[in-house]
C-alpha cells in the first residue's frame, strides 16, 4: 500500500512540484515552444499538443499546493522526490489541467485511481480576501457547493504497452457519476440533446407488449356497402356469406428470404408463433369460404386441415408443381356449402415458353346450402352455384408475358367450368381470389376489369407494374401472338370449341400443327429408296426427351381445327368487379396488402361477377353494378402509412407479410 502510493502519486507528484518551483519560463524563449509527439492526445480525432503553463497559472498552482487545504503542504505530506522518474504522466496531467480550462486537480482515492486517472473538476477550494491586509497572501475557504457541469474526463485506464500514451474518456453527468463508455467508441453527452432521440417506433421491437401497442393502427373495422345504395331492403334476404382470400407466408419461403424480415424480432418469425396467430385470426373473422395462398404442404396435412376440420370446414389443396412444397388451398364451411366438383390448375407446360413456371391455380365449385325455413309451407328457394377460383401468379415484375399467359390458361379454365355447369342457362357467378402480383390499374389489372387489353410493343415489367424499370436500354417487349396454338386457347381466353370449320377441299393448318410432324410416324421410318449420305441422311430424328412429346398429340387433319389469332389484343367475355376501390374513402391514400422490400404494394384481390353499365364516356374503363351476387360489406384494407407505424409486416398480430381481405356476399335465388 505505501509502496504503490510512493511510486505512482506522490513520486509523480514531487516532479510537478519541481518543475513549478524551478526557475521561471519565459514565453518568448524557444523550448518553451516544443512539444513532444508522445504528448500529443487524440481529442475529437484531432491532435492537441501540451502547451507549457504560463506564469500566472504556475504561481497559482504553486500557491495551492504550498497552501492549499487545510494549510497543509505538499512537502509535509513526506513526499519523497526521485530525479529519475520520467516525467511522462506528470506532463501528460498538467496538459489535462489546462484544456480543462485552469481547473485545479483533486486528489483521487488511492486504491483505485493511478496518476492518470486524476479528475478535473471545480476546486473545492477558492482563494477568499475577506479580512485580508492589503499585500497579504488570500486564504483558503470551501467553495460553495454548485452543479457541476456536464464534462468530459479521462478515465483509469490499464497499462497497455501497444496504447501508450491513450487516455480513454468518460462522460462525467452533471451529478458527478461517470457513464459507462466502451473505449473503442465516443459517447455523445446528454447535455448535447444528442442521445435523447425518441426511439423509431417503426421498428422497436423490445417486448411483445411494444408491439402490440404499436400493433394498435392494425385495427380494421367492418365496412357496409349496402347502406349508401339502400339495396337489401327486399322481402327475401338473400343467402348471406363471408369469403376471405390470404397469403399466409410459407415458412421455407420466409427461411430462404429472411433477409426480407430482418426487421422483426426472431421469435415473431417461428412457425409455432406464426400458425397460432394466423388460426386466431380465422377465428376472429370466421369466414365462410378461405382461399388461401403459400400453404405449406407438410404445414396444411398435418396443422391446418385438421385444425380447420375441426372448426366445421372442408379443404381442398392444390400443391405447386416442381420442387416448391408451398401451393394454393380453398376452405369452406359444410353447414353452407357443398362440393359440386374441384378443378386443379397447373401452369407449368414445357413446350411453351412463357409458361415454363410452377405456379397453380384451384378452381372449386360450390352449391349453396340455405338454412331451412320454419314449417312456413313453401318451397325452398332455389339458390345458383357458385364458382370460387384461387391462383397465386408468378412473383417476377420483369415476366409480365408469363403473368398474361398464366391469367389467360386461368380465364380459359374458369369459362370451360362454367360451360360444364350449366352453359348461358344458368348463370353461375364467379368469385376469383389470389395474389395476382400485380398493382391496381395495371395492364393485367385493367385485362380482368375491363375485358381487354392491347400490348403489342408494351414492356414486359410495365405488364404488372411492381417495379419501375424504364431505365433498362433494352427492356423485354411484348409481341403476339403470346402463347402457341397447340394450347387451344383461343385469344378470347376460352378454349377452342368449333372456332371454324375447315372448308371441305381447302386444307389450313397452323405451324404448331406441321412442328408435330417432325416425331410423328412416318417422320421417324426411313423412306427405302433414300440414298446414304454420312452426316445427312443416316441420322434418325429423336424426341427431344424433355417430356414434351406427352403434351403433343397429331390430330388427323380432317380432324384439325383452325382458328384465327390476333397479334396485337386479348380480351375475355367474364364480367368481374373488385371488392376494394384500393384507396381509402376519408384520407385518399392508396391500400396495401402487403409491404416487402421497403414499400407497400397491392397485389391481393377478390373479383366477383357483376353486370356491366353502358361505358359512356368512350375510355374503355367499365362500371359495373351488383347483379344476382351483391356486395354487402367488406373489411377496408390500410395505407402503408399504418402498416409501418404498426412495425410493418409481419408483426406480432398479423404473422404473415400479406393482409387478409374479407367481403361479405349477398346471393340472389335463380329465377
Amino acid at each position: 500500500m505505501v509502496g504503490a502510493l510512493l511510486c505512482y502519486v506522490l513520486a509523480p507528484l514531487a516532479q510537478l512540484i519541481r518543475r513549478i518551483t524551478g526557475p521561471p519560463i519565459d514565453e518568448d524563449d524557444d523550448a518553451a515552444e516544443r512539444c513532444s509527439e508522445s504528448l500529443r492526445v487524440e481529442t475529437d480525432a484531432r491532435p492537441v499538443a501540451w502547451v507549457p503553463l504560463g506564469k500566472d497559472q504556475t504561481a497559482l498552482l504553486q500557491e495551492w499546493l504550498h497552501g492549499g487545504p487545510g494549510g497543509e503542504s505538499v512537502e509535509e505530506r513526506g513526499a519523497n522526490i526521485d530525479a529519475e522518474i520520467p516525467s511522462r504522466e506528470v506532463e501528460e496531467v498538467a496538459m489535462m489541467w489546462q484544456q480543462a480550462g485552469g481547473q485545479q486537480p483533486v486528489w483521487g482515492d488511492v486504491e483505485e485511481r493511478s496518476v492518470s486517472a486524476w479528475h478535473l473538476s471545480a476546486p473545492p477550494w477558492t482563494p477568499s480576501s475577506q479580512g485580508a491586509k492589503e499585500g497579504a497572501p488570500p486564504t483558503w475557504l470551501p467553495a460553495a457547493a454548485q452543479e457541476a457541469p456536464s464534462a468530459w474526463r479521462p478515465s483509469p485506464h490499464q497499462q497497455d504497452h501497444q496504447n501508450a500514451g491513450a487516455i480513454n474518456w468518460q462522460f462525467v453527468s452533471p451529478h458527478g457519476m461517470p457513464q459507462p463508455v466502451g473505449s473503442s467508441m465516443w459517447h455523445v453527452p446528454t447535455a448535447l440533446g444528442m442521445n435523447e432521440a425518441p426511439p423509431n417506433v417503426l421498428w422497436q421491437f423490445q417486448n411483445e407488449g411494444d408491439i402490440t401497442t404499436n400493433s394498435g393502427q392494425l385495427a380494421r373495422t367492418w365496412e357496409n356497402t349496402t347502406q349508401r345504395q339502400g339495396e337489401g331492403a327486399g322481402e327475401d334476404n338473400p343467402f348471406e356469406f363471408t369469403v376471405m382470400s390470404y397469403n399466409i407466408l410459407s415458412q421455407d419461403l420466409l427461411e430462404t428470404n429472411c433477409d426480407l424480415y430482418s426487421h422483426c424480432q426472431p421469435e415473431l418469425l417461428k412457425w409455432d408463433f406464426r400458425f397460432q396467430n394466423i388460426m386466431q385470426e380465422f377465428d376472429t373473422w370466421d369466414p365462410d369460404i378461405m382461399c388461401l395462398q403459400e400453404v405449406q404442404e407438410n404445414h396444411y396435412h398435418q396443422q391446418f386441415q385438421p385444425a380447420l376440420q375441426l372448426r366445421g370446414y372442408e379443404c381442398i389443396y392444390k400443391r405447386r408443381t416442381g420442387i416448391k412444397t408451398d401451393g394454393c388451398a380453398v376452405c369452406f364451411k359444410r353447414d353452407r356449402f357443398s362440393l359440386v366438383s374441384q378443378h386443379p390448375v397447373e401452369y407449368f407446360r414445357p413446350i411453351v415458353e412463357t409458361l415454363n413456371r410452377d405456379n397453380v391455380a384451384l378452381l372449386a365449385l360450390l352449391r349453396p346450402t340455405p338454412p331451412q325455413p320454419p314449417d312456413s309451407g313453401q318451397d325452398h328457394p332455389t339458390l345458383p352455384d357458385i364458382l370460387v377460383a384461387n391462383t397465386h401468379l408468378i412473383f417476377n415484375p420483369r415476366r409480365g408475358d408469363i403473368k398474361l399467359t398464366q391469367l389467360a390458361v386461368l380465364l380459359a379454365e374458369i369459362q370451360q367450368l362454367l360451360q360444364a355447369a350449366g352453359g348461358d342457362a344458368k348463370p353461375c357467378p364467379v368469385i376469383l381470389c389470389g395474389d395476382l402480383n400485380s398493382v391496381p390499374e395495371s395492364p393485367l389489372y385493367k385485362l380482368i376489369r375491363n375485358g381487354e387489353l392491347y400490348y403489342y410493343g408494351m414492356p414486359t415489367w410495365k405488364v404488372s407494374c411492381q417495379e419501375d424499370s424504364s431505365h433498362q436500354v433494352c427492356p423485354r417487349k411484348l409481341y403476339g401472338p403470346l402463347w402457341p396454338s397447340l394450347l387451344r386457347i383461343t385469344d378470347s381466353c376460352q378454349y377452342v370449341g368449333v372456332c371454324e370449320k375447315k372448308t371441305p377441299g381447302v386444307l389450313r393448318y397452323g405451324r404448331e400443327f406441321l412442328l408435330q410432324l417432325r416425331f410423328s410416324a412416318p417422320a421417324l421410318q426411313r423412306p427405302e429408296h433414300l440414298e446414304l449420305i454420312a452426316g445427312v441422311t443416316d441420322a434418325m430424328p429423336e424426341p427431344p426427351g424433355d417430356g414434351s412429346e406427352r403434351y403433343v398429340s397429331v390430330s388427323e387433319p380432317e380432324d384439325e381445327l383452325f382458328c384465327k389469332r390476333s397479334p396485337t389484343t386479348i380480351r375475355h367475355n367474364l364480367y368481374l368487379n373488385s371488392v376494394y376501390s384500393h384507396y381509402q374513402p376519408d384520407t385518399g391514400r392508396p391500400e396495401v396488402t402487403t409491404c416487402s422490400s421497403g414499400y407497400g404494394l397491392t397485389v391481393d384481390y377478390i373479383f366477383y361477377s357483376a353486370q356491366p353499365l353502358p361505358d359512356k364516356s368512350g375510355k374503355g374503363r367499365r362500371r359495373y353494378q351488383d347483379g344476382a351476387l351483391k356486395l354487402l360489406g367488406r373489411l377496408p384494407l390500410l395505407s402503408e402509412h399504418d402498416v409501418w407505424m404498426a412495425n410493418g409486416l409481419p408483426n406480432a398480430l398479423c404473422s404473415s407479410d400479406h393482409l387478409s381481405l374479407l367481403a361479405r356476399f349477398g346471393l340472389e335465388p335463380c329465377g
